[in-house]
């Protein structure tokens, strides 16, 4: 039978298992055994799984956004061109056209402006070609950075942790204006969560501006100085 909080536990499983190999594998394993325990507690609530997903969240965060950035630097048009050898003449001139119109190999999969600018039977061939490329293109990625650039990819990791505990000081505040208006304190403290939440990607990712922006609305309609 399932679990009465099972979609927030499934959400919990798609952070666990969204991370980059990079990530430490005793860590992955520790993560998962504590989903599995969570599977068997017919008594966890949803808010103990909820925080799991803000903690191990904010763990992974740093790995994820350090994958990307090495990604776009090496990655990117390593897959854009094989995507393009596998493509007809039609398929890859309206391709081009709409890499150079500022689009990029992640819009591919659902992306508005993919949906909006090509040709439904040019979107079919693009989109099995990113299918075909993506996985050896990641293995590569991933292959080099363990091979090559584990280095680069640490430095990466650790800018991106310098980024999250300035987004989680914002939050703090934003967290702690929950105590000067009783009526704001509820939405706020939402605010707060979903902030926190995006760092297991359930939620979109925070960024510090984003909070800065959140902080600054409430401070105004407060009237706080």
């Amino acid at each position: 039978m399932p679990h009465k909080f099972q979609y927030t536990l499934d959400l919990l499983r798609s952070v666990i298992h969204q991370m980059p190999a990079a990530f430490p594998q005793d860590r992955h394993a520790e993560m998962d055994a504590k989903l599995n325990e969570l599977e068997a507690n017919t008594s966890a609530t949803q808010e103990e799984i909820e925080a799991t997903i803000i903690t191990f969240g904010k763990e992974i965060w740093p790995y994820m956004e350090a994958y990307e950035q090495f990604y776009r630097g090496y990655g990117e048009a390593r897959e854009r061109e094989a995507m393009r050898a596998k493509l007809s003449e039609p398929a890859r001139a309206a391709f081009d056209k709409f890499v150079n119109d500022g689009g990029k190999v992640e819009d591919v999969r659902g992306g508005a402006k993919f949906e909006e600018l090509l040709a439904p039977d040019i979107r079919a061939e693009v989109v099995r070609a990113e299918l075909d490329s993506h996985d050896a293109v990641h293995e590569e990625i991933e292959k080099i950075i363990a091979d090559q650039s584990a280095g680069e990819f640490a430095g990466y990791v650790e800018e991106h942790r310098k980024k999250l505990a300035a987004i989680e000081q914002k939050i703090g505040e934003l967290r702690a204006l929950s105590t000067r208006m009783e009526k704001w304190a509820p939405e706020i403290l939402d605010k707060a969560k979903t902030f926190e939440l995006g760092f297991g990607y359930v939620e979109r990712a925070p960024t510090l501006e984003d909070v800065t922006r959140e902080f600054q609305y409430y401070v105004d309609i407060m009237g706080l100085v």
